[in-house]
């Protein structure tokens, strides 16, 4: 069998939501929130160690797969965004060199946004699409 060719990704996705964007950042834009709003996430949880170390990290839990940690690059809730990179577990060490980002941008004053989210990564195919997608179509089901 042929090995797969890894090659760089960057994958950038976006939807539309009829919602204000500081609703939508309440909901999205806590760090450690993504599984209320993403379906593929049972659970998010801070790590016990976390005081004693700088950096900002969570543990995600998905169906029937091992936990990932991730860690907080970047938050910026005034301008409604933050970035993120793959930090431990089994899947970033398949999908190696996941940086991430979520953006909120207004597309009509107290009625509409934009969801923004984006990443790049190194490997043979695309790892996040349906991800992102499923992510999204909780968010429409939400907001509209």
């Amino acid at each position: 069998m042929a090995k797969k060719a890894y090659k760089n990704w960057r994958v950038v996705r976006t939807v539309e939501l009829n919602a204000p964007a500081q609703e939508v950042w309440d909901l999205i834009g806590g760090f450690f929130n993504i599984h209320k709003w993403h379906p593929d996430i049972v659970a998010t949880e801070i790590l016990s160690d976390q005081t004693e170390m700088s950096d900002i990290r969570r543990l995600l839990t998905f169906p029937g797969q091992p936990k990932t940690t991730e860690q907080l690059i970047l938050m910026d809730n005034e301008n409604f965004h933050y970035r993120y990179k793959w930090h431990e577990g089994a899947w970033g060490e398949k999908v190696q060199q996941y940086v991430a980002e979520i953006k909120v941008l207004e597309v009509e004053m107290d009625k509409r946004c934009i969801v923004q989210w984006s990443s790049t990564f190194y490997y043979f195919e695309d790892a996040i699409t349906q991800f992102y997608q499923n992510g999204f179509a909780a968010l429409v089901k939400k907001f509209g």
